[in-house]
């Protein structure tokens, strides 16, 4: 899904103009390619921030829509004469009413000063996904996350470390490697990392699954008083709830499976089946009786069709399918007195 929604964490008003404008000057500075990463890492953080920058290039050139970040890279030559810059500072400060003077103030700084300004906003962020969607967001350090649906990643970075927090859902990381540490904490534990690739899940629960595609990463978890660390090799996975599990191999096929909106089940229940496929939805599904919830279920599962997913259950359980405007309901037919083993 492309990301065309108003961003979640977006900061508002004025704040975000005034993030804009910073950004406008600093893309037509000096140092416009050092700072390259940083803005496009700061347009991909939703819909409202190219809004917000589309509004400012819209008053300070001719035409300014965003619709490609590489055109506001360091190799576009500037729009503006120098002698018009405070001219076209008043315009935008009159346009837009709301606009505070920081606004005024940082643009109207020379070009070697506005091209080394940095936003803390740039090193502490959140990005989070909606329901349905599974979203790839690029960070300031090169790393990427990959969302999976109604996810949500807190990110702050400093001079000496590199920290992130999976708020809830599941995520992986792509990191890049460089000296700062990477530590990705979840629950009452933490994946430290350098130069990998690995996926963190945070269950309703409180559970939290760690799986190693690649790389080397270790997992602290603190429980009971008692520190436990245990460090993962490519191909393994473990889980803590809180305590540390031992580690178990991950089948070749399934770090693909949930970044298709998939899954894999082995003798589960099926109430099991429909809170990780109502995960994707916005038509859930329900199950009428208690029965029906305890049925045994195994095998891979596309999840993000409820509809299409109430049918196939419906049919392998013969199980009586209502569809209402807000939910699914499966429940056993009134004519059967019990389930066949």
């Amino acid at each position: 899904m492309t990301d065309e929604r108003p961003d979640p964490i977006a900061p508002l008003g004025n704040q975000l103009y005034d993030d804009a404008a910073d950004w406008f000057a600093k893309m037509r500075g000096p140092d416009a390619k050092s700072h390259e990463p940083y803005f496009k890492a700061w347009l991909a953080r939703g819909a409202l921030h190219r809004a917000a920058y589309n509004k400012v290039s819209e008053i300070f050139t001719d035409s300014g829509r965003v619709d490609d970040p590489d055109r506001h890279c360091a190799n576009e030559k500037p729009r503006l004469r120098p002698g018009k810059r405070g001219l076209a500072m008043i315009a935008l400060f009159i346009a837009m009413g709301t606009i505070s003077a920081k606004l005024m103030f940082h643009t109207a700084l020379d070009r070697q000063e506005s091209g080394r300004l940095q936003h803390a906003s740039l090193d502490h962020f959140t990005v989070a996904s909606a329901i349905g969607e599974i979203r790839s967001v690029a960070l300031p350090d090169g790393s990427s996350i990959l969302l999976d649906t109604n996810s949500e990643v807190q990110v702050s970075f400093t001079a000496t470390d590199r920290r992130l927090r999976l708020v809830r859902g599941r995520a992986r990381f792509k990191v890049a490697h460089e000296q700062r540490p990477f530590n990705v904490a979840a629950g009452a534990g933490t994946v430290t990392a350098r130069g990998t690739i690995f996926d963190v899940r945070l269950a309703e629960g409180g559970k939290v699954s760690v799986a190693l595609l690649r790389g080397a990463v270790d997992v602290t978890v603190a429980s009971s008083g008692v520190i436990s660390r245990q460090r993962l090799r490519p191909g393994e996975q473990t889980a803590f709830a809180p305590r540390l599990e031992a580690p178990r191999p991950i089948a070749d096929h399934e770090p693909n499976l949930w970044t298709q909106a998939k899954g894999e089940f082995h003798d589960e229940p099926l109430i099991d089946v429909v809170t990780e496929a109502n995960r994707y939805a916005d038509l859930p599904i329900e199950i009428g009786d208690v029965e029906t919830e305890r049925l045994r279920v195994s095998g891979i599962f596309s999840l993000k069709n409820t509809k299409a997913l109430s049918i196939k259950l419906a049919a392998l359980f013969n199980l009586e399918r209502e569809v209402g405007k807000e939910r699914i309901i499966l429940r056993r037919r009134q004519d059967q007195k019990r389930f066949r083993p």
